[in-house]
């Protein structure tokens, strides 16, 4: 299940990142590359805090080729989307919260199975998750959204801890207890955006 959740992560959040900058008016290759590293950067960024080398996706070479197909795929739907921008941005959303619960899950997970504790294996899953994102809204020249007070960082706080909490302490096994985590993370993204809910902002 592990696997195959992280080939559709990657996936999703390569079509993401060409969605989030479909307004930039990038050639073809300049798409790849956003796609491919929104999908690649966070699991990247958590195996070299690890230690964990070389990165997944030079370890397993199916991971790049399913990031450059997953750009790919996305150009016909931002053509698409592009005419509705209420639809386009709800797309956004959706693909960015599936590949959140996808990566946060998943990458929680590998840590705990590299034999690190509970709560690098939750801070290491929220990096998994948020990281391709803020690379991706920087190159797309927007404030990342984990620095805004959308429930998005929070989310996958909240999955990952459920997912390591069932597999720490209780006997449930590993699908059952990282489809728990998947669900709360998409669940939240998706009602905070749908009700507008927000963390208290500073000022």
């Amino acid at each position: 299940m592990m696997e195959a959740a992280q080939l559709i992560g990657t996936v999703v959040f390569a079509v993401s990142g060409v969605v989030a900058v479909a307004e930039r008016k990038l050639d073809w290759f300049g798409v790849v590359v956003v796609g491919a590293v929104t999908a690649l950067g966070g699991g990247t960024m958590r195996d070299l805090i690890l230690g964990d080398t070389p990165v997944f996706w030079v370890e397993d070479d199916k991971y790049l080729p399913f990031a450059v197909v997953g750009a790919f795929l996305a150009i016909p739907l931002v053509r698409h989307f592009g005419r509705d921008h209420q639809e386009f941005e709800r797309s956004l959303v959706l693909l960015d919260a599936l590949g959140l619960s996808l990566f946060a899950v998943t990458g929680a997970q590998l840590t705990l199975g590299l034999g690190f504790d509970a709560p690098t294996a939750v801070v290491c899953g929220i990096l998994t998750g948020v990281g391709g994102g803020v690379i991706r809204d920087l190159l797309a020249g927007q404030q990342p959204l984990i620095l805004r007070s959308d429930i998005y960082a929070t989310a996958a706080l909240a999955g990952t801890a459920i997912y390591v909490l069932l597999v720490e302490t209780t006997s449930i096994a590993q699908a059952p207890a990282m489809a728990v985590g998947m669900l709360l993370i998409f669940a939240l993204r998706m009602l905070s955006y749908e009700k507008s809910w927000s963390l208290p902002s500073l000022h």
